[in-house]
């Protein structure tokens, strides 16, 4: 998978960091299985950097993500033509199972959100301390040139903390190409493990 990235630079100190930070595959793992945890840039005194970050303030969206998994199940399932279709087909029935465990998976973070908001940790250390990295960027952001590269550098509103320099972001030069391991936490956001499937 590639994706395009930043570079996130302190105006008074050689401090250098990614957006890329926060790609790769995060899960939540309790006794019932793996379920969504949805993560953003942050800034966390535990590591002294711009790491991911839990992030609780998108339930809406997911609800939105919901909403959309239910109509397409009752698109593939309201019709007596379409149900003998998932009778016949396992491929059908697979499929509409995948999308009720993702239904789940999303209903399990916005519960796990109501119950922990305020609380988010740092991915990398576990720490409390964090605060999202949510900077005004001077002129709106990166240039727009399409989705393939950002383009361009930008001031941010954003002080390093520690350092009184303010943060900075700069496009990088490369498209960046990985294979991420899934991580996995648990409910409480602190880490279990990492493996490659």
């Amino acid at each position: 998978m590639s994706m395009p990235s930043y570079s996130i630079l302190c105006t008074q100190c050689d401090y250098d960091s990614s957006s890329n930070a926060t790609n790769g595959r995060y899960y939540y793992k309790d006794d019932e299985g793996q379920f969504n945890l949805e993560r953003q840039l942050g800034w966390c005194n535990g590591c002294q950097s711009i790491t991911a970050i839990e992030d609780f303030s998108v339930t809406a969206k997911v609800a939105g993500k919901i909403r959309s998994e239910l109509k397409t199940i009752n698109r593939y399932t309201s019709s007596v033509y379409a149900n003998i279709c998932n009778v016949l087909l396992p491929s059908n029935r697979k499929w509409l199972n995948w999308l009720t465990e993702t239904i789940n998976s999303y209903a399990k973070y916005i519960e796990l959100a109501e119950t922990r908001r305020g609380q988010e940790r740092c991915l990398k250390c576990s720490s409390h301390v964090v605060i999202p990295y949510k900077p005004a960027k001077e002129g709106g952001g990166f240039k727009s040139r399409g989705d393939f590269m950002y383009h361009g550098e930008h001031k941010t509103d954003f002080e390093h903390p520690g350092c009184g320099g303010m943060f900075y972001e700069k496009a990088d030069d490369v498209r960046l190409h990985g294979k991420f391991e899934p991580r996995f936490y648990k409910p409480d956001g602190s880490f279990i493990e990492s493996c490659y499937e």
